[in-house]
């Protein structure tokens, strides 16, 4: 039979002597031990490596759609629309940076193609996918009204829009010099194809692609000292198959041709603007010097 229960300690001498009787010595030393902080540390761990922010090296990764531009630009380069609409949208819907700028490196060749082969409400699906903050950037806002005058068949605002977002790709701001060669190509493609799709005064269409296609040749005769054949069908709004319409009007026009290299030689021309050495010479100055000289044109 056990006794009465003791009473706690009041003291501080009892209450001393109870703190040695519950952890003794041994104990108090043993508390510090290295075993349960190399335990903690070892929890601790997978944490951190979770909230570590990206390398340099990962911040300047390029985006799926800077991966796939080149093979956009290829089909666009070649007149293949179908296999680019194909790249172009598994690359647009698996892309892994919806807000990101280079978006539009996929989705402006996209909207183009779709408009070239006259398939319109996949184009408009196209942009509405973009997010908010996309849709504001001066390119989208080209393709928006471009498309919906398109839609809307009116058919002069359509020739409006087009050379608009004409002048724009090849402004010196727009920044990236391949994209510019390949839209720049395409909107001359789109507003030939145009053509075909209606009635209404058929001679008024024909002249404005024949202002288009002559205001860029000569510029590209004031830009480049030779440029490659399929470079001025992009520029021209020609299709591959299309190069010996391309030769007619150079050749008309005094340039020299090239057949093993496939390089056009634009005639010399009696101008204070002195040109770079060759195709060498950096293509973003030769956009530069199209987008400086078509502001002083005329429709």
């Amino acid at each position: 039979m056990t006794g009465p229960p003791t009473p706690p300690p009041s003291s501080a001498v009892e209450i001393e002597d109870a703190a040695r009787t519950m952890l003794p010595p041994q104990a108090a030393a043993a508390a510090p031990a290295t075993e349960p902080s190399e335990s903690t540390s070892e929890a601790a761990q997978p944490a951190t490596e979770e909230i570590q922010p990206p390398t340099a090296g990962q911040t300047q990764q390029s985006t799926t759609y800077e991966l796939l531009f080149p093979t956009i630009s290829e089909l666009a380069r070649t007149g293949s629309l179908r296999e680019l609409v194909e790249v172009a949208e598994r690359g647009d819907l698996s892309g892994d940076f919806a807000a990101d700028p280079t978006r539009l490196l996929l989705v402006a060749p996209l909207v183009l193609a779709y408009m070239i082969l006259n398939e319109l409400s996949p184009a408009r699906h196209v942009l509405t996918r973009l997010p908010d903050v996309l849709t504001t950037i001066p390119l989208s806002r080209g393709l928006f009204m471009l498309l919906s005058s398109t839609v809307e068949r009116r058919y002069s605002d359509v020739y409006l829009r087009a050379e608009e977002l004409h002048q724009f790709v090849l402004q010196p701001t727009f920044g990236n010099a391949e994209l510019a060669q390949i839209l720049a190509g395409m909107i001359v493609s789109f507003v030939g194809k145009y053509r075909s799709t209606i009635r209404d005064d058929p001679s008024s269409i024909t002249a404005t692609i024949d202002a288009f296609r002559k205001r860029t040749f000569n510029l590209l005769s004031r830009a480049y000292t030779s440029i490659p054949l399929s470079l001025a069908q992009m520029y021209l709004g020609y299709t591959p198959d299309q190069a010996k319409e391309v030769l007619n009007v150079a050749l008309a026009n005094k340039w020299k041709y090239d057949q093993q290299t496939q390089i056009l030689t634009p005639a010399s021309q009696s101008t204070s603007y002195v040109r770079g050495s060759g195709y060498a010479q950096s293509t973003l100055e030769a956009v530069n010097l199209v987008a400086n000289t078509i502001a002083s044109l005329e429709s």
